[in-house]
């Protein structure tokens, strides 16, 4: 066996991203080369193009005259404009690198739209392990869904599983697991440790090797695909539903002070002085019940002297005393509306009304008639008598003006 394969596929989105990419492709960035970088320009000229235009302009311009033929003019600005594959080889490898990185690229072509999309396929030699980039254009039914192709985490897994049973696995390589977690981890970690210590690997008399080994016992899975051990990851049994529902879950089996249950414990300070202890509330007396209300009044009843004639009616007819009658209630208080009164006694000075003045007593009346009556005989019969008669009587009927007046007020009043 030789390792590993690795498989990333990358989403390219943005203007200009194609040529950007080719550029670094085709080691034209001057900025990546040097000590700072993962590159080795003494080893550049050992990397290689398998398919595509010689410069990373012509790659971008590739592209747009694809799309141009698809008829792709306008897109979103978050539309994935190119996949890039990269497919690596361990550094101790001992296959044709070659050979298989061009049947890499044929998979590619042919589960991704088809050889016309290859837009460029560069082979990496000047770094630390052996790999191969391939820029392809997603163009399916002649539109850009490159989105659609990568898919999510289950057709990615299937993807991986794909790639390795139809080419890596023919090579002898190995599929590249996961993260490793739990025992796994510290299994894979301790065989990392014992191949170098076997191999008297020169890493363990480096000044940095505290380092290294923290590094081996947090991550230690690319250590053991470099140094090429086979390790059994132990597959995670999966819970029924029933054990998922009847499980703990990851927090406390009993929760400290579950919301709306019991009472929260309450913290005691060391100083007490000064306090007592807590007495219950002085009872309060219960108060007594409102008196019942006042029973509605009576209508208005009839006159105080009829009731008394009836009373002793009642007793010369039976012979017994009547049952004692509740004395009619009266109040003092009257309530008037403005809506009941006449206008004409209203005051604009003072904004009151006033009282029209009480007519007068049923006698008085009675004499002002009589009155009346009499001084009106009288003037008649002065009227009828002969211009030479006189009369030596006193003339008590004698009218002024005074007298006129008050004439015409009792005879309005009658009417």
């Amino acid at each position: 066996m030789s390792g590993a394969a690795f498989l990333r596929i990358k989403k390219l989105k943005g203007g200009g991203i194609i040529t950007v990419a080719a550029r670094h492709n085709r080691r034209v960035i001057q900025a990546e080369m040097g000590a700072t970088g993962s590159i080795d320009p003494a080893r550049s000229h050992l990397n290689e193009t398998l398919h595509g235009p010689q410069t990373a302009d012509d790659v971008g311009q590739l592209a747009k005259d694809l799309m141009r033929e698809a008829g792709v003019v306008k897109f979103r600005k978050d539309s994935v404009m190119a996949l890039e594959f990269v497919f690596s080889l361990p550094s101790d490898h001992r296959i044709d690198d070659r050979a298989y990185f061009a049947d890499c690229a044929a998979w590619a072509a042919a589960q991704y739209g088809g050889a016309q999309n290859i837009l460029s396929v560069d082979i990496h030699r000047d770094e630390g392990a052996p790999h191969c980039h391939v820029l392809l254009l997603p163009l399916l039914n002649r539109k850009l869904a490159g989105s659609d192709m990568v898919g999510g985490k289950q057709k990615l897994m299937a993807t991986h599983k794909q790639f390795h049973d139809s080419v890596a696995s023919g090579y002898g390589l190995l599929k590249a697991p996961a993260r490793l977690t739990g025992a796994s981890k510290q299994a894979a970690a301790a065989a990392v440790l014992a191949k170098l210590k076997s191999t008297s690997d020169p890493a363990l008399s480096s000044m940095a090797w505290a380092t290294i080994r923290d590094g081996i016992e947090t991550n230690p899975g690319p250590w053991v695909l470099a140094l090429g051990i086979e390790i059994d990851v132990a597959k995670k049994s999966k819970r029924s539903f029933t054990q998922i529902m009847t499980s703990k879950g990851k927090g406390p089996a009993k929760e400290p002070n579950p919301i709306g249950f019991g009472t929260a414990s309450k913290e005691q300070t060391l100083c007490s002085v000064g306090f007592g202890p807590k007495q219950p509330p002085p009872a309060t007396p219960k108060t007594a019940p409102p008196p019942a209300p006042p029973p509605p009044a009576r209508p208005p009843g009839p006159a105080h002297d009829d009731v008394v004639q009836v009373d002793q009616h009642d007793t010369t007819a039976t012979g017994a005393p009547p049952p004692a009658r509740p004395a009619p209630a009266f109040t003092d208080s009257v309530r008037v509306r403005d809506n009941q009164i006449d206008a004409s006694l209203y005051d604009p000075n003072t904004g009151e009304y006033f009282q029209r003045p009480p007519p007068p007593a049923r006698h008085n009346r009675a004499a002002a008639d009589g009155w009346v009556t009499q001084t009106l005989a009288s003037r008649n019969t002065d009227s009828t008598m002969p211009s030479g008669s006189k009369r030596a009587v006193s003339r008590p009927d004698k009218f002024n003006e005074k007298t006129l007046s008050s004439l015409n007020h009792l005879t309005a009043m009658r009417a």
